[in-house]
């Protein structure tokens, strides 16, 4: 006598193993985007705190670049201006424009671009000016 699986135990095993990668996928999937999410949340504290104290002390700033360094894999960065992309298209930028005589950090999402916009708009994350004292 043979010592093997039956067809149906085959069968079965293939079910629940289909069953649980059914969950375990997406869930995969979701955990990757509230990283990033979270990274991008963490890179926003950062950045105001820095251009703010940079701005603080010096009185002056012509380049965020000078007030800090960024990751530029989640970040594009310009004289003053930091984009960040989901895809090709952009999601969330932070720029340092003057108004009212004052010089502020504008904050300005995309909502509608993705998966992690989206996430991030959820979060809290929306149209958001911060002075520079």
């Amino acid at each position: 006598m043979k010592k093997a699986f039956s067809l149906l135990e085959l069968i079965f095993a293939i079910v629940v193993l289909g069953v649980i990668s059914s969950f375990a996928i997406p869930k995969y999937l979701d955990t990757k985007d509230s990283a990033v999410v979270s990274t991008i949340k963490r890179d926003i504290s950062t950045i105001t705190t820095s251009v703010q104290t940079y701005y603080l002390i010096n009185r002056k700033i012509d380049k965020i670049s000078d007030a800090l360094s960024i990751n530029e894999s989640n970040w594009q960065v310009e004289d003053t201006k930091l984009t960040f992309f989901e895809g090709s298209q952009e999601c969330l930028s932070l720029s340092i424009k003057e108004q009212n005589g004052l010089k502020v950090i504008v904050q300005n999402i995309k909502s509608d671009i993705g998966k992690i916009c989206d996430k991030l708009s959820a979060e809290g994350i929306t149209f958001r000016t911060f002075e520079l004292y």
